[in-house]
């Protein structure tokens, strides 16, 4: 997996596990949820959310999505729930903005 785009998602992960739900939104990395539905998703979901082992970035599935100009992904991963990865998973977007750097933002977060 890419550097950057890891950094990225463990960036936002470090925040949902934080509960920095405010924070995701005021970094427009909340995508189409609001900061509502992700608390709500998150906290529906049994147990608490917790920290993945460095290794399990390894497990990400990254897509390219065919955009030469924004160089844009689409990232699967499964969060951890008390230690141990669970079903529900996070479903990001990232791409390039207009200032060339990479943006991270959730797509969706569901049990697949």
């Amino acid at each position: 997996m890419n550097v950057t785009i890891k950094l990225l998602l463990e960036n936002l992960v470090m925040l949902l596990v934080n509960s920095k739900f405010a924070e995701i939104v005021a970094r427009n990395e909340n995508g189409r949820l609001s900061q509502a539905e992700i608390e709500e998703v998150l906290n529906d979901y049994p147990g608490s959310i917790t920290l993945p082992p460095d290794t399990a970035y390894d497990t990400a599935c990254v897509y390219d999505v065919y955009d030469e100009h924004t160089e844009a992904r689409k990232v699967e991963f499964d969060l951890w729930y008390g230690d141990e990865v669970s079903d529900l998973t996070l479903s990001a977007d990232i791409h390039k903005n207009d200032r060339g750097g990479f943006v991270i933002s959730i797509d969706d977060i569901h049990v697949l």
